[in-house]
């Protein structure tokens, strides 16, 4: 979405197409799309972008990550970043993913491809097989108390979690989609980018790159199974839902100021 409306964006390409050992950071253009030549998508790559400044290069509009914690140390008070995250149900995150991982042959790395996801028809019944979904439990909680490598995950992570959404996440949520990147594009002042309306209807409103696949009914076996490993996980998203609507207020002023496009903050 947002490097279709030509924001600059790190991301994963640049490593994927030759430009990890460049020695100075610099934009470059990918089927007409602008990146910052670091790949934050990964440990090393965030350490790199940390080494060659890039916060302080103020070349990026936008940076994803899945290592929050790692990507904090590119930023300080004199270049400072603000995170802002979705958030799906875990049940749901976790069926999704299954899915996807059963057709995704393009992925490189290895592991993520598994054609044998397509046995037996579906999640449910392979999860009633006493098959593992081979999906690392209570992903969200791991990340944020950066505990990804491993290790149990406790009731004192999950605090540590919420209490860095409360105070470091503008919190968005899948199931409200086009609410929350309304208020990304408010905070971060993208609402006069010429290329909003167009890239808003195709990517956000339409829906984009979508994979349609069986769900879960709520309460059953199978679901109540994933529910189970990703406790810590369950209790993060209620608390992120709570956030969400806490944070409306941020937005008030916002919504009735629209025309004018008053932001926030910068990012």
């Amino acid at each position: 979405y947002y490097l279709f409306m030509g924001l600059v964006v790190a991301s994963n390409e640049s490593e994927e197409e030759g430009h990890g050992s460049d020695t100075t950071l610099q934009v470059w253009e990918l089927d007409h799309h602008r990146l910052v030549n670091v790949d934050t998508t990964l440990e090393k790559g965030l350490e790199r972008a940390k080494n060659l400044g890039l916060a302080e290069s103020g070349l990026a509009d936008v940076v994803f990550t899945m290592f929050p914690r790692h990507a904090a140390e590119i930023f300080s008070e004199e270049h400072p970043g603000r995170l802002f995250a979705f958030f799906r149900h875990p049940v749901d995150r976790a069926v999704s993913q299954f899915y996807y991982r059963s057709i995704a042959s393009w992925e490189k790395s290895p592991g993520i491809y598994r054609p044998d996801f397509s046995d037996l028809g579906g999640m449910e019944e392979w999860l009633l097989d006493g098959r593992s979904p081979d999906q690392v439990n209570n992903y969200m909680v791991r990340l944020l108390v950066n505990k990804h490598m491993g290790g149990p995950v406790t009731e004192d992570d999950l605090e540590m979690a919420k209490e860095i959404l409360r105070t470091k996440v503008l919190v968005g949520l899948v199931s409200k989609m086009e609410e929350s990147v309304d208020r990304y594009d408010q905070y971060f002042g993208f609402y006069d980018n010429d290329n909003r309306d167009r890239c808003y209807n195709v990517y956000i409103s339409k829906g984009f790159n979508k994979n349609n696949h069986k769900s879960l009914e709520e309460g059953s076996k199978a679901w109540n199974m994933l529910a189970e490993m990703d406790l810590y996980d369950m209790k993060l998203y209620e608390y992120a839902i709570q956030l969400f609507d806490e944070q409306e207020r941020l937005f008030e002023k916002e919504e009735e100021n629209v025309a004018d496009q008053t932001v926030l903050s910068e990012k």
